[in-house]
């Protein structure tokens, strides 16, 4: 009798030890899944660009990807995950005729890809990746915003100084993610009174593979409920700085 007790104790003991496992392996495939909803949820993503002025064609493509990289990762910093568009666009090309913009579209462009796997990998700064410009439908869409203000019909001066905008998005949730390009500005500005340093090697690398003379003026995150804000950063550069009055 007592050893059929100890042989049912053992017994016993391992059914708790394998259900005890089930309840791990539960838990961490619920976070896991948790984590993936996070990761997956478009509204954690930031649309981030960088923006200036081309005397020419306002959307084309970067082909050479080692320059595009390069940008990319002047602007977020090694080690930060990443999703690139290889082109510039006019600012008027970023949104289409149903709302979404040129970051949504590579977002779920990607995100069909392999149901969010590469995405969740970038999130968590594994990875990063270039989308395809002519996967986006975006290069003959040049629609007039409420904001007309760019349109060179209306105003000349953005004909021959056409604003351009290159989109990239990052994974953020945390309001305190400071980001790089910030950073390495305030470092020059410290150091020499200016970033000329910083901004220059943008024009270096872009002049290699674009056509017409540019000029990088910054960058920004794009706010879908403020379009104004894209705009304005546009003619009060011009304003302050190129107008002729």
């Amino acid at each position: 009798m007592g050893f059929f007790n100890l042989f049912s104790s053992k017994q016993k003991k391992q059914t708790d030890l394998k259900e005890s496992d089930k309840l791990n392996s539960q838990s961490e495939k619920i976070t896991i899944n948790i984590n993936n909803e996070k990761y997956l949820k478009p509204s954690n993503w930031t649309s981030n660009y960088i923006y200036g002025f081309i005397n020419g064609n306002p959307v084309q493509k970067i082909a050479n990807q080692n320059n595009l990289i390069e940008i990319i990762r002047n602007t977020v910093g090694n080690g930060k995950g990443y999703i690139a568009i290889d082109s510039i666009f006019h600012p008027y090309n970023l949104i289409n005729h149903k709302g979404a913009t040129a970051w949504d579209l590579a977002w779920f462009w990607l995100y069909v890809q392999d149901q969010g796997k590469i995405i969740s990998e970038i999130a968590k700064n594994e990875t990063a990746t270039i989308v395809q410009s002519e996967k986006l439908n975006l290069n003959e869409n040049f629609r007039i915003w409420p904001n007309d203000s760019l349109n060179p019909s209306k105003n000349k001066q953005y004909d021959k100084f056409v604003p351009f905008i290159l989109p990239y998005l990052t994974y953020s949730i945390d309001d305190n993610d400071y980001k790089h390009w910030i950073k390495m500005i305030n470092a020059e500005l410290q150091l020499q009174g200016h970033a000329h340093t910083y901004i220059e090697n943008f024009n270096s690398v872009l002049s290699n593979n674009i056509e017409g003379h540019i000029m990088t003026i910054g960058f920004g995150e794009f706010d879908r409920e403020n379009l104004d804000d894209l705009i304005n950063k546009f003619t009060n550069f011009y304003d302050q700085n190129m107008s002729e009055k």
